[in-house]
């Protein structure tokens, strides 16, 4: 059920940094403070982040990304054999765009892990608040190809993600997605007519991705209630607008391991992932609120979409959430802006779920 931490209200984690971290940074880079004054600007915008989390009523709460310079920097970061200096951009670096792949680094050596991808982000949480605990993380499938892996590089890869989950699930994370736009896209139809163009053959790419991510999840030795999401989110990056591939989102969803996922669900209805497709049981965050546009949504169309939903799916079965993370918006959101699109999430949620949240 969606409802596994007794909300129906989800996440995707990257929150747009406030502008004292951002000036805090740049000084960083420019030798005006040290790590630890930025290590406790960093401390005050998270924990600014989660008291405005846990108002909103979000199902985990997370720390915003606000540790990493981009979302790809555990791998680039953390994992030995990428590339020192960011490289020229490959196809499928391309395909997703600079918002999703903010930073290109080939790999060029056996991929290894340099200790663990997000302990430090983990060790601040866990003290800081009694609300279950979300971590994102890049799926290896797509970080595989967005660097041009080859097949034992690309296991190498989730068996380094796949100890990070047992570790975050030790550390007492409840909650993490491994976000895969690039599989989203290739669902599409726009998507796989664009990687076609690019070169590229999206079934060899769902089917080396579909591996990878299984192989980060297989046999996890997790608490019971321990949860994983596959996000397919995009941040609205365009490619839904002809719809998705109905035979090719059909094999996806029939051979795919996860039970949870977090998907596109716009206003232009032709646009919408197909949640009739999805097999019995799963668990699906429809991404009603739009980061790629400051205008707030009507309350009563996200409501009309969801009623919709509702007679596919059991709403047991549902979760809400934006559709995507904020730092993946091709809009520039102030903060404020940002909350507003969480707090419709929370009010649309409330119309079906009431005093249970």
């Amino acid at each position: 059920m969606a409802d596994d931490f007794k909300y129906h209200i989800d996440h995707h984690s990257g929150l747009i940094p406030p502008a004292e971290l951002v000036e805090a940074r740049t000084a960083r880079t420019r030798g005006k403070i040290g790590d630890e004054e930025l290590r406790a600007r960093q401390d005050q915008a998270i924990k600014d982040a989660l008291r405005a989390q846990r108002r909103i009523g979000l199902a985990a709460v997370g720390d915003g990304q606000f540790r990493r310079r981009n979302g790809l920097a555990p791998y680039y970061d953390r994992i030995e054999g990428f590339g020192g200096q960011e490289a020229a951009r490959g196809a499928v670096a391309e395909l997703v765009g600079q918002r999703l792949a903010p930073e290109y680094r080939p790999l060029t050596g056996t991929p290894k892990a340099l200790g663990r991808l997000v302990e430090n982000e983990t060790a601040f949480l866990v003290g800081a608040i009694q609300r279950p605990l979300l971590i994102s993380l890049p799926a290896p499938g797509f970080v595989a190809e967005l660097c041009d892996a080859a097949e034992p590089d690309a296991e190498a890869l989730a068996a380094i993600v796949h100890d990070e989950i047992e570790a975050l699930a030790r550390d007492g994370v409840a909650y993490v997605q491994l976000h895969n736009p690039l599989t989203g896209i290739l669902l599409t139809r726009a998507g796989r007519d664009r990687a076609t163009l690019l070169g590229l053959d999206p079934d060899a790419l769902l089917a080396r991705m579909r591996a990878a991510d299984a192989k980060a999840i297989e046999a996890l030795d997790v608490p019971e209630d321990f949860r994983v999401a596959l996000d397919l989110t995009t941040s609205g990056a365009g490619h839904d607008h002809q719809g998705y591939d109905v035979p090719t989102t059909t094999a996806f969803l029939a051979d795919q391991p996860f039970q949870r996922l977090c998907v596109e669900y716009p206003a232009a209805e032709q646009a919408r992932f197909p949640i009739g497709l999805l097999p019995p049981a799963s668990v699906v965050a429809l991404g009603i609120v739009d980061v790629a546009t400051a205008e707030p949504e009507d309350v009563d169309d996200l409501v009309d979409r969801i009623d919709k939903a509702a007679s596919v799916l059991d709403i047991d079965d549902i979760a809400l959430s934006t559709n995507g993370p904020f730092t993946a918006s091709p809009a520039p959101l102030t903060e404020a802006e940002q909350h507003a699109k969480l707090q419709l999430v929370e009010m649309t949620a409330r119309y079906f779920w009431g005093n249970e949240l």
